[in-house]
């Protein structure tokens, strides 16, 4: 129970530190468009002036935050009170500042569709001859900013830390697999950490790009973990069941995969070899990385049972949309 409060306080002082920076940065950056308002010779407005001090307050109540939960709608408060530095942006400066904004977004790898979209909508604003109007769309373009920092920021790291702790359970989960193989008795069960180990490549292999929508791929993509890796579970027993059964009679030096599998799991076995092992690992690790295998034995199964088999482009269809 300590070590757990231990752990959690261990992350609320490193958010804390990150929005305590983050505050500040903003805070530099509102400063910063301060002076060359003031350079510019530019009218600040005095609701602009008294923004300085509400970084004080937000920063004040960040080092007292007592949730990552608060401590997040803080450096939201600090990004909304930032944005309101294009109202003071000198009026020739506006549309160079908003221009340079969106291409710093798509040297980001923001998706050109959503870049597309704020160059046409907003781009066009920071143009025009109206200074309202030009501030109004800078301040617009500054909040897509912060929205798609904040969303990248979390990207790399939810990426970074699911590819590291894939990893280690692809390497753990591969010994148990050796290992179980290894004992006639529990030789299913090497097969059932070999497909749950194909699951855990698979999800690695497919993760999503920042390109994809971040409300829908990203988000589904934390929730599929999980389920990816038991159905490559179960996918791969199920796909040995089939070689085993003999659905399809391929046979490598005489030696079909239901022999392999007969050899490895009568006990005691003295004719299964290492390279058998590895075979057997090999085929239930493949049915694991991709259960889209087993319909390759739907047809000689079921028959036809759905009316007609599906055409290759439908199969690819379904394959470049079920990725994770």
């Amino acid at each position: 129970m300590h070590m757990v409060e231990r752990r959690k306080r261990k992350r609320l002082e490193a958010r804390r530190q990150r929005a305590v920076s983050e505050i500040r940065g903003e805070r530099a950056t509102f400063e910063t468009m301060v002076k060359r308002a003031q350079i510019n010779g530019a009218v600040t407005d005095e609701s602009i002036k008294a923004v300085p001090h509400r970084f004080e307050e937000v920063e004040r109540k960040a080092r007292e935050a007592k949730s990552i939960e608060e401590l997040d709608d803080l450096v939201d408060d600090a990004e909304s009170q930032g944005q309101l530095r294009a109202y003071i942006c000198p009026p020739a400066e506006v549309a160079d500042e908003g221009t340079l904004t969106i291409d710093v977004m798509e040297e980001w790898g923001v998706p050109r569709e959503t870049i597309g979209k704020l160059r046409a909508s907003v781009g066009q604003k920071v143009g025009s001859k109206d200074v309202t109007v030009t501030r109004g769309a800078l301040r617009a373009i500054f909040e897509e900013f912060d929205s798609w920092s904040a969303y990248i920021e979390d990207y790399e790291e939810v990426m970074q830390r699911s590819a590291k702790i894939l990893l280690w359970v692809i390497g753990g989960l591969s010994l148990l697999a050796i290992l179980a193989l290894h004992f006639p008795k529990i030789a299913l069960v090497g097969l059932l950490f070999a497909g749950a180990t194909g699951g855990c490549v698979s999800v690695v292999a497919r993760m999503p790009m920042l390109d994809v929508s971040p409300s829908v791929e990203f988000a589904a993509y934390r929730r599929r973990i999980l389920t990816r890796i038991s159905t490559g579970a179960i996918a791969s027993l199920i796909g040995c069941a089939l070689l085993g059964w003999g659905l399809l009679p391929i046979s490598i030096q005489n030696q079909t995969f239901a022999d392999l599998l007969n050899v490895c799991t009568v006990s005691p076995s003295t004719s299964c070899t290492e390279l058998k092992i590895l075979i057997l690992l090999g085929v239930s690790m493949v049915f694991g990385f991709s259960e889209r295998a087993l319909t390759s034995f739907e047809y000689p199964v079921l028959g036809n049972s759905g009316g007609r088999r599906p055409s290759r482009m439908t199969n690819h269809a379904d394959s470049s949309g079920a990725a994770v």
